[in-house]
């Protein structure tokens, strides 16, 4: 448990750290500094996620795909793959284990631009599938023994705050916060970092 708070707070002073640095007024005044001449990029992340509903925690690997359209303004796809569990010390078991397919469409809004950083707000719909054995299901899916084997999908919306910098000549790096609620099944907290191209 303490290395999921660590990894938090690592991944917060991180995102902080680029978000507040001073920008200069050439760097605020900077018309087109989230899509420059590459208006589209690919990112592959690496989220930690906590599931409220089962209190579980894991991790999410993402691969998304955005394109501006114009200085601020941009759409996106992202892919993720989750996979979060709970041990239950008493029982000597896995009392949740989730496994999420998740596919998002995005629209997001630079709210500052730098020559060097952005920092943008998103949402957009969502739609996952996911494979659970669960030991308290609620009447839901098939019966294993102690516990339950639960395949289905849900739809609902997400929202996300994230924040890039530029590195090397196209690349980009930097963090999201991302809070996930579907219409059935556990919320999903997402905290991360990601690294990839624009082009």
């Amino acid at each position: 448990m303490k290395s999921c708070f660590a990894f938090i707070a690592l991944c917060l002073l991180f995102s902080l750290t680029f978000l507040f640095q001073p920008y200069t007024s050439v760097a605020q005044t900077f018309a087109n500094g989230g899509a420059g001449k590459e208006p589209a990029s690919v990112k592959a992340g690496v989220n930690f996620v906590w599931l409220s509903e089962n209190d579980s925690q894991g991790l999410m690997f993402s691969n998304s795909l955005s394109h501006y359209l114009g200085s601020r303004l941009s759409l996106g796809l992202n892919l993720g793959l989750l996979s979060a569990k709970r041990y239950d010390e008493a029982k000597k078991i896995y009392t949740i284990q989730n496994t999420f397919y998740m596919a998002s469409l995005e629209a997001a809004f630079d709210v500052m631009q730098g020559e060097s950083v952005s920092f943008r707000l998103g949402a957009g719909p969502s739609f996952r599938h996911r494979a659970e054995v669960n030991s308290d299901p609620e009447e839901q899916g098939t019966q294993d023994g102690s516990v339950t084997h639960i395949k289905t999908s849900d739809v609902g919306a997400f929202g996300f705050i994230e924040n890039d910098f530029n590195i090397l000549r196209n690349g980009v790096a930097g963090g999201r916060i991302s809070y996930f609620h579907y219409k059935e099944g556990t919320p999903v907290l997402s905290i991360g970092l990601h690294v990839g191209f624009k082009f």
